[in-house]
């Protein structure tokens, strides 16, 4: 029976944690996660809880691992959803747990609220996360093709690598049209939500926050790119 449920919080607002992820860290003996994920339970934890930090990740997930094996129950929240540039692949890549163990609870990711928003039907978009250190030259040519092939695309930048200016300023130089509409969802779902509209040459001069989901959609003329 897994012990490690990896619990996928949603985008940010305690609205859109679901009932069974309160429930799992209701019965969880230990929780793990950001304090602001942590802040989104004030009433459901009565177990142990665990600030998690990126200085203290594996260490962490140590603990956690040991928590397992003593037949705890143990919660790690993961914002947004924890397949999608979440803990999932942390946690698999750790090697600390058997797949037996894991129980993965699904959440809102902020990809699918900014589609929401938009009213925007992604079930045929490419998407893309360049979190962590995932800013590769090949992920950087599967962005192009996915561009140039003309797919509505939602992508998660990096803050410090590959901002939504960084971006831009890269499919621009591999020849992209500058008046490609391009969105950028701010802090989605929170108090301090801000949705910009704009191109591609105007998102050059502009810089956004840490939480934020940028969406390419494609110029057309007749049913046709403008390339």
């Amino acid at each position: 029976m897994a012990n490690l449920s990896i619990v996928g919080i949603g985008p940010g607002l305690a609205d859109y944690v679901t009932p069974v992820a309160r429930k799992a860290v209701e019965n969880a003996n230990l929780v793990i996660g950001a304090q602001r994920s942590l802040a989104l339970f004030p009433n459901e934890i009565s177990g142990e809880q665990i600030v998690l930090t990126a200085k203290n990740l594996q260490d962490t997930l140590k603990k956690a691992s040991e928590a397992v094996k003593a037949d705890k129950k143990v919660v790690l929240l993961s914002t947004g959803d924890p397949g999608f540039s979440g803990l999932l692949h942390t946690v698999l890549e750790s090697g600390l747990f058997s797949i037996d163990s894991i129980k993965v609870i699904p959440g809102v990711s902020s990809i699918q609220a900014c589609a929401a928003r938009l009213n925007i039907s992604w079930d045929t978009a490419k998407l893309f996360t360049f979190h962590g250190n995932q800013v590769s030259d090949e992920q950087k040519n599967k962005l192009t093709d996915a561009f140039q092939c003309g797919h509505t695309i939602f992508l998660l930048p990096d803050q410090k690598e590959f901002t939504p200016k960084n971006i831009a300023t890269f499919l621009l130089k591999t020849g992209a049209n500058p008046k490609t509409q391009v969105y950028v969802c701010e802090n989605i779902t929170l108090e301090n939500e801000k949705i910009t509209q704009n191109t591609l040459e105007e998102i050059m001069s502009l810089r956004f926050g840490s939480l934020c989901v940028m969406v390419i959609k494609q110029v057309t003329n007749a049913g046709e790119l403008i390339w």
